[in-house]
């Protein structure tokens, strides 16, 4: 209930709408075994520290908590944001379509990532649970498929994450320093400087720039074992 309460007061009446519209009905149950109750906010998945793992460069704030069920008043809310941000992100079902829209790519393929393009707007100083700030897709042609979403916040460097969905499921991330060519396109992950400059690249700052992954609540007939997951085993 900590995360739940600093959602509240970080986004304010859309959050009270949101839990007002979809938690208070009572015809819905989003409680344990409740039919309303949506795959991920009980995650099999419950690793700490899980942002970006393996052979990823990044930076985990110290989450010391495995993730768990999340109260039915955390689940509801999760399924208002998360499927409200899945239904605007499936308005841009290939990478191809986006870029027309905007988007801007800013990183190629990972594997069990995908690609991250950023959202016109830019990302914001302030966690906004509406709407995701990058989209991922699966390669690097124009027709690849939509495959998740990225929440993300742009604070000063060395700050601490932001509250973000209800419950303590989701696991923020930062990269160090990223690597830039001249069209602003990352080129290396926290990298030294003279590695950078060998690519023809400058390094930034990055440290304030936290992230969380979003899954479609399925792509590639996998349901996430956790929402937040690090990976996605098809990509």
């Amino acid at each position: 209930m900590r995360r739940h309460r600093r959602l509240i007061r970080t986004v304010g009446l859309a959050a009270v709408l949101a839990f007002t519209v979809v938690a208070c009905n009572p015809a819905v149950d989003w409680s344990e075994g409740g039919e309303e109750r949506r795959f991920w906010c009980d995650p099999t998945d419950t690793e700490v520290n899980d942002g970006h793992g393996g052979g990823h460069v990044g930076h985990h704030f110290p989450y010391t908590e495995e993730k768990g069920p999340l109260s039915w008043q955390d689940c509801a809310l999760n399924a208002y944001f998360i499927e409200k941000g899945a239904a605007y992100a499936e308005l841009f079902p290939t990478k191809g379509v986006a870029e027309a829209n905007g988007w801007n790519w800013i990183a190629p393929w990972i594997s069990g990532q995908g690609t991250h393009h950023v959202n016109p707007a830019g990302i914001p100083a302030t966690f906004d649970p509406n709407t995701p700030t990058m989209l991922m897709f699966d390669g690097n042609h124009s027709s690849a498929p939509l495959t998740g979403m990225v929440w993300a916040v742009n604070q000063p460097p060395g700050s601490h994450p932001p509250a973000g969905f209800p419950g303590d499921n989701d696991h923020w991330h930062s990269h160090q320093s990223l690597c830039y060519d001249g069209d602003g396109f990352i080129i290396g992950d926290s990298i030294t400087d003279e590695e950078c400059a060998s690519r023809g690249g400058v390094n930034v700052d990055t440290s304030g720039i936290w992230l969380v992954h979003v899954w479609l609540p399925e792509y590639s007939g996998w349901q996430a074992t956790d929402i937040f997951n690090k990976t996605h085993p098809d990509i």
